[in-house]
């Protein structure tokens, strides 16, 4: 979780390094930047601004709780413009996110450095995620349109195959899975879909 500045510093350059975001230095390249927007970068360097004054706010008086409101109102512009529902608390560092409509629960968990295409669905299976939610491990790539409900587990280091349906723990590291319901069709994990 964020805490302190040095934290957020540290989720930000993770994210961007993870999502290939060259973070713009020059005068020019910050003009470029506010000309031509890339929104789901601004949606996550948002998401863990939100994360920084949500979690500080209690001891950072009212300048923190203002920048609190401020960043809740652009997170939730940000969510119907990139068609990504992340809450707050969520994801780890290193998280790259790909465009398109992406769902995630507000109790589910995604680990370190982890892809997530299109079209994919984490979430819990009754009304308000009561039965839980999946937690993700670190370094998972998750390919476009797939699910991934319920009270479940996945470990680390896992493919997700496009439009995969998994309802049922995933223990096996190092492992793709694909299919509905999904099916372990390969040893190979996500190396190589993660360091492209």
């Amino acid at each position: 979780m964020i805490k302190t500045k040095k934290d957020l510093q540290y989720y930000i350059k993770e994210d961007a390094k993870q999502s290939g975001y060259q973070l713009p230095h020059t005068l020019k390249e910050r003009i470029i930047e506010f000309l031509f927007p890339d929104y789901n970068h601004e949606f996550m360097v948002c998401l863990r601004k939100l994360e920084f004054f949500y979690n500080t706010q209690n001891g950072g008086g009212i300048i923190n709780k203002l920048m609190y409101f401020f960043y809740n109102r652009k997170h939730s512009k940000l969510i119907h413009k990139t068609g990504i529902e992340l809450n707050i608390n969520v994801a780890e560092s290193g998280l790259h996110l790909s465009h398109g409509k992406i769902v995630v629960s507000s109790i589910a968990k995604i680990g370190k450095n982890c892809k997530i295409l299109s079209d994919v669905t984490i979430g819990g299976q009754g009304r308000y995620d009561r039965n839980g939610a999946p937690i993700i491990g670190n370094r998972v790539f998750i390919g476009s349109g797939a699910k991934i409900i319920g009270s479940i587990t996945i470990a680390d280091d896992v493919v997700i195959g496009a439009n995969a349906v998994v309802t049922k723990d995933i223990i096996e590291a190092n492992t793709t899975w694909a299919g509905n319901p999904a099916k372990k069709v390969s040893n190979n994990g996500s190396y190589h879909y993660l360091n492209r």
